[in-house]
């Protein structure tokens, strides 16, 4: 549960969601990512950090540059992770009633 809690702590930026957004049908070099924003370079590698140690992207060495794209393995687990919410929530049983303990 804890690896779950962390990815949507990562999705929890603007700034973030937006880089996952530049990188939903391509790998992005790094100083790519860097173009779309007005930010500073280590406040961009900040956030892609943060992203990686979540899982949500991967990072793959070229030469001397660094692509960044989403994780699919990773995606899938979250996929996996609402459908089982989501059956439970449909097969939910009756209420118990209240324990009788309690005041």
């Amino acid at each position: 549960m804890h690896d779950m809690a962390q990815f949507y702590k990562a999705l929890g930026d603007e700034t973030r969601l937006k880089i996952i957004e530049l990188l939903f049908n391509k790998e992005l070099c790094v100083c790519d990512i860097f173009d779309a924003f007005n930010l500073s370079q280590p406040a961009i590698s900040h956030h892609l950090k943060i992203l990686k140690q979540a899982g949500v992207v991967n990072d793959t060495r070229m030469g001397k540059w660094i692509y960044y794209g989403l994780n699919p393995e990773r995606l899938e687990e979250v996929d996996l992770f609402w459908q089982q919410i989501k059956r439970g929530a449909a097969e939910k049983t009756p209420r118990e009633p209240c324990s009788p303990n309690r005041l």
